[in-house]
């Protein structure tokens, strides 16, 4: 008798690795994105201390425009990573990510030195 996906994917880990996987990189792409608009902000920041704010233009460059749609697009990925690890823990495991992951952190850290 074979058995279906899956329960195939549960016990073969397959499908906690994959949610971990997509969590890493929704991690990563909400970690770029912050890392461009704080950059923006710092920029801001030191234009305003000096007194320079008069230099900075409220208008979009083409630089500031290509800046824009890399930090959109690093955020639309990270939230479609999300919403597939959401679905694929939903679909094995009955339950979210975050809790589909859980029983495997007992297994991974070691509770003796031995």
């Amino acid at each position: 008798m074979f058995a279906s996906l899956r329960k195939t994917l549960v016990e073969s880990h397959v499908a906690a690795v994959t949610v971990a996987v997509l969590l890493l990189a929704s991690l990563k792409g909400i970690y770029y994105a912050a890392d461009h608009l704080v950059g923006a902000l710092i920029l801001f920041i030191q234009l305003y201390v000096n007194n320079r704010l008069y230099d900075f233009s409220f208008e979009l460059s083409h630089q500031d425009s290509d800046m824009l749609a890399v930090t959109l697009s690093l955020l639309v990925g990270a939230l479609a990573a999300i919403l597939c690890a959401w679905m694929v823990s939903r679909w094995a495991y009955g339950v979210g990510p975050l809790r589909s992951l859980a029983p495997y952190r007992d297994k991974i850290t070691r509770k003796s030195h031995a």
